[in-house]
């Protein structure tokens, strides 16, 4: 497809940049976008003043920090919290055309970090031009895939859902299911970069590999049977930017440092079962940044499945292992 810088497409323009705080909530108010990348960015309704300006539905909306590059048809009309663009069509464009370079602008999310915003760089990025975007668009039509979907549907299923089901399919508190113990901090030990003989033993730090994690050796005589963790317990990485959220089992004894928590299950568990809790926590990374970091609290109420997936339990984690 050619390209063209998307300020060729739409007008582009910051947002209010208001603060939900201070605006009173109303059931009839106006949409308040924030940048959320659920419920197309609407996190409120409320009361705003005659002074602030009022967007127009069918603009689209993108955040530019946090959530970044997070882009949606607004569907109602709206305001905006702060570092939200609100882009407008140069010339009409349908609905399923601004779905489009909505998932176009999300497909550039790798290029921006905590560090690199995606406000100066937004006019001048590069997406598909108009008349190849509308030839990859086609006929489609959202209308038509809607009615497909509820053809589909089986609504009685909807309106009762079967116990089963609901107990197979519950999510639960990370704390219903294990009981979480904080690793030693790095003062409080003596490291040595290779161990010296048996005893010295793995000292755990985050990392987004499991096999760059051990952050030095530990005399496990001089830690104490209560810091040492066997092969095949459940960690999680719970500081640093690129680190956090990741979640292991590990493949030795090991100790944890300040920044690991470990996770014993209050249930037997087999290896299977905790590999993927490991995934299932690690999916949550999205939910914390360098400055919201998933420990105490906000990691025990992370929501995972109550039992392990019918598609994850037939996996063969033996045979993976061999290959």
């Amino acid at each position: 497809m050619r390209l063209v810088s998307l300020d060729s497409l739409f007008h582009i323009e910051y947002g209010n940049g208001l603060e939900l705080v201070n605006l009173p909530r109303s059931s009839t108010g106006i949409n308040f976008v924030a940048r959320t990348q659920k419920n197309n960015g609407v996190v409120a309704r409320v009361t705003v003043p005659a002074w602030e300006h009022i967007f127009q539905k069918g603009s689209i909306t993108v955040a530019v920090s946090g959530s970044v590059m997070e882009s949606f048809v607004q569907t109602e009309d709206f305001v905006t919290a702060y570092h939200i663009m609100v882009l407008t069509p140069i010339t009409d464009m349908t609905d399923e055309l601004k779905l489009f370079y909505c998932s176009c602008l999300r497909m550039n999310k790798f290029k921006y970090s905590y560090g690199r915003q995606a406000n100066a760089s937004l006019p001048a990025l590069l997406v598909p031009c108009r008349d190849d975007a509308e030839t990859f668009v086609g006929n489609i039509s959202i209308l038509h895939i809607k009615t497909s979907m509820l053809h589909n549907i089986n609504l009685s299923e909807l309106s009762a859902p079967s116990e089963t089901v609901e107990a197979e399919q519950r999510l639960v508190p990370l704390s219903s299911l294990f009981k979480l113990y904080n690793g030693i901090s790095s003062d409080n030990v003596e490291r040595t970069a290779y161990p010296k003989n048996d005893n010295w033993i793995p000292y755990i730090r985050p990392s987004y590999r499991q096999s760059t994690s051990i952050d030095a050796y530990v005399n496990r005589n001089r830690i104490g049977e209560s810091g040492v963790y066997p092969k095949g317990t459940l960690y999680v990485s719970t500081d640093g930017q690129g680190s956090h959220t990741y979640a292991y089992v590990s493949v030795s004894e090991f100790v944890p440092n300040s920044n690991v928590t470990v996770l014993i299950p209050k249930r037997k568990m087999a290896i299977k079962e905790k590999l993927f809790y490991a995934m299932c926590i690690t999916h949550n990374r999205f939910k914390f940044s360098y400055g919201r970091k998933p420990k105490g609290k906000k990691l025990a109420e992370i929501l995972i499945p109550n039992t392990i997936s019918k598609e994850f339990d037939t996996i063969n984690i033996d045979n993976i292992i061999k290959k």
